[in-house]
């Protein structure tokens, strides 16, 4: 649920920081360079883009400092770099200088991979940014709590998932503005709620469980008070998104016997969860959800332009799901008829 710090020390090597979360990307380097400043207060500090540098100027920044002892390089955007800047880097994690420290951002993914195998390949220490699951953002918002010196229950730290979302740097703020302003205190579910003003029951997040659990009313409603709020017509897609998917893992594996923490770890939700899913699955079949994500991807692209009113187009997605589900609910119970009969 966070960076996975290397052992290695900061001077003397390249330090690699792998992953594509940024907040946690941002936290590991700036860790990094906590510590080299901590030995070193009076080194040099040089900051390079990966698609902007030249191999001279990475030669450049890592011999040294004529007007200090020690220098940390720190490169962002290292999937951009040139091959020829790959190669100095690769060369200079083979033999650093015990003198200079050299920070290597990477956001993850296929492109610049070659350099992140290489890097590993020369031994250089490694900085794993690992993002938390969905079901372990209360945990992440907790932490973040005990670091902002403010108590949080743990029904709390959902009641501000729900309300702000997955996105780590609007949790981090969240928790920073709400440790600012009730310092010393205890958060309580209640007391999140009362501070977002409603926001927690008027989510993107609201609007798909009331899409999922067929109150297609109540969500329509729902959806027209988020977008009046501001809530991003893609945060509802992708809310959506993250529902039924999950109720789609649900109804492949409901079968197996198996413990509701077993069941969350299989279907990627908190265990609280499992419940929710399964009072849902009695409405939903594999084929109205399969159908569900069909109408979805076509709304997505309408939310992220395809369509001059995205309100609209998110009206006729909730329309269109409660379609999907009735019609297949209604093909089952003919089918059952014909079969009884």
């Amino acid at each position: 649920m966070s960076a996975k710090t290397s052992s290695k020390p900061v001077f003397g090597s390249v330090t690699l920081v792998h992953g594509s979360e940024q907040l946690l990307s941002e936290r590991a380097v700036a860790a990094l360079r906590k510590r080299a400043m901590a030995e070193e207060p009076g080194l040099q500090l040089v900051e390079l883009v990966g698609g902007d540098m030249s191999p001279a100027d990475f030669v450049e920044a890592s011999g040294g400092s004529l007007f200090a002892d020690h220098s940390l390089v720190i490169i962002t955007g290292a999937e951009s770099m040139v091959p020829e800047s790959v190669d100095a880097l690769v060369a200079f994690a083979g033999a650093p200088s015990p003198e200079v420290g050299v920070i290597v951002v990477h956001p993850g993914g296929n492109k610049g991979r070659g350099l992140v195998d290489k890097l590993r390949k020369a031994k250089a220490g490694v900085v794993e940014v690992v993002a938390p699951k969905a079901w372990e953002l209360p945990k992440f918002v907790q932490a973040e709590a005990r670091a902002a010196r403010v108590g949080m229950e743990s029904d709390a730290a959902q009641t501000l998932v729900d309300a702000v979302g997955n996105d780590l740097r609007a949790l981090a703020g969240a928790v920073s503005q709400l440790a600012s302003d009730w310092a010393g205190e205890r958060l309580s579910s209640e007391m999140i709620s009362r501070y977002f003003q409603g926001r927690a029951e008027v989510t993107s997040f609201a609007v798909s469980d009331a899409v999922l659990a067929g109150q297609t009313g109540q969500a329509l409603e729902r959806l027209r008070w988020a977008l009046d709020l501001g809530v991003a017509p893609v945060l509802v897609t992708s809310a959506l998104a993250n529902g039924l998917r999950s109720l789609g893992r649900y109804l492949d594996v409901r079968a197996e016997r198996m413990s509701d923490i077993e069941m969350s770890r299989i279907v990627g939700v908190p265990p609280w969860k499992v419940k929710t899913l399964a009072r849902q699955s009695r409405l939903w079949s594999e084929t109205a959800v399969a159908r569900g994500l069909i109408a979805l991807s076509r709304a997505d692209a309408a939310v992220k332009g395809a369509a001059t009113d995205a309100g609209f187009a998110l009206e006729q997605l909730i329309l269109a799901l409660d379609h999907a589900r009735r019609d297949d609910a209604s093909g089952h119970r003919r089918s059952a008829g014909v079969r009884r009969r």
